[in-house]
């Protein structure tokens, strides 16, 4: 592969991690809770009753670093665990009013934010940039797994 190539993919990528940095830099988890906090805030919000082990496969984060997230956003009255209904020693995660306002915050704060940002993008070029963004979660996946 060209060494070149590589070395512009990284630069691109760099670039795009400042940008994601700064569109999330405004966002309103700045403060009570960290980034991490806000996207597990966000899963539960989007999938309520979703359990520890799920949220830890979804962000690609080793269970018990989630377990302490989610124990610190218990205590912040963030969010709250329930036995699940179909086995007492299943543990479901669900938002309390102040995590269900942070998360409606956080979902129209950044649909804002990120239709701001394709609107930018030529109207033809769009659906090009979606599948580009695909793949390279995708390929970023595949490598996650590997160094795993």
């Amino acid at each position: 592969m060209d060494l070149d190539l590589v070395k512009q993919f990284r630069e691109y990528t760099r670039q795009l991690e400042c940008h994601f940095g700064n569109i999330n830099s405004a966002d309103c988890c700045c403060g009570s809770v960290n980034k991490t906090q806000c996207f597990l805030i966000v899963e539960i919000g989007r999938k309520p009753g979703i359990s520890v082990k799920e949220l830890a496969e979804i962000l690609r984060i080793d269970k018990s670093g989630v377990s302490r997230l989610v124990e610190d956003l218990v205590q912040k009255d963030y969010v709250e665990r329930k036995p699940s209904t179909e086995d007492r020693r299943f543990v479901t995660l669900h938002l309390l009013p102040k995590g269900q306002e942070r998360f409606e915050k956080i979902e129209h704060d950044m649909y804002d934010r990120f239709k701001m940002i394709l609107e930018q993008i030529p109207e033809h070029k769009r659906e090009q940039v979606m599948e580009s963004l695909r793949l390279y979660n995708e390929a970023c996946m595949a490598v996650e797994d590997v160094l795993k």
